[in-house]
């Protein structure tokens, strides 16, 4: 239900079989999902859930990953043998509750999750509104220029159906401005490190420009990962 008041009503979304009022698809059941509860209201006795994330690993994925129809995930997983990948995705805070509280909490939870299921890095798309790649062209040039993946990262789109986003020459990118002009969870995978794939893919279904996010978990800077360790009591394993 929070999912379909942010994507649906909010957004303006047209998700198929979300008439109901609850957004669900064919990859709901296979994934475990984080969600944030507000545990200062309590109606009838229910906390209102205020925030969420999906997540996949490759093992409940009977269906494969929901990002593979935009971007090649068989590549950046067999480029890397041994490591622990898990999908993220369907995200969303409900409006009542968008800042770094909410954000914060739900990291938390996708930090535990990783320390129990033996997680190296998140993968997952992140979108900006919209179906116009120019409309995002500041923030979509910035993250080519300033965020360019190594190569053992550098992951594309499905074959033909990659947009380019390197609109702008760097020197002409207000960095101010591309970066308030990016989703606030776009900015927030930039701090911990995160990389960004090579292009972008227009989702028209959900009416989105997206781009491809992967977050190594041991690339995040130490301030982080102590932060996330003190506030849920985890470590993660060894490194793989």
């Amino acid at each position: 239900r929070l999912r379909h008041a942010v994507f649906c009503r909010e957004i303006g979304v047209a998700v198929p079989g979300a008439q109901d009022g609850i957004d669900r698809d064919g990859f709901d059941a296979d994934c475990d999902h984080i969600i944030v509860e507000d545990t200062a209201i309590s109606a009838s006795g229910h906390r209102p859930v205020v925030g969420t994330y999906r997540a996949l690993r490759p093992q409940a994925a009977r269906k494969g990953f929901y990002s593979e129809t935009e971007f090649d995930i068989a590549e950046l997983v067999a480029r890397h043998p041994g490591r622990h990948f898990c999908e993220v995705g369907r995200s969303c805070v409900a409006s009542s509750h968008r800042g770094m509280r909410a954000i914060e909490a739900l990291w938390c939870g996708l930090w535990s999750y990783a320390a129990i299921h033996g997680i190296d890095a998140y993968f997952g798309a992140a979108s900006f509104l919209g179906t116009d790649p120019a409309d995002h062209a500041h923030a979509l040039s910035y993250l080519h220029h300033h965020h360019v993946p190594p190569p053992q990262w550098a992951i594309g789109a499905r074959p033909g159906q990659g947009v380019s986003m390197d609109m702008m020459a760097a020197h002409t990118i207000d960095r101010a401005a591309a970066i308030r002009s990016m989703p606030a969870l776009v900015r927030g995978y930039m701090r911990v490190n995160a990389h960004i794939g090579r292009q972008a893919f227009i989702d028209r279904q959900f009416g989105t420009v997206d781009v491809l996010v992967i977050t190594p978990l041991r690339d995040m800077p130490d301030s982080y990962r102590r932060h996330f360790i003190k506030a849920t009591g985890r470590t993660l394993g060894p490194a793989r």
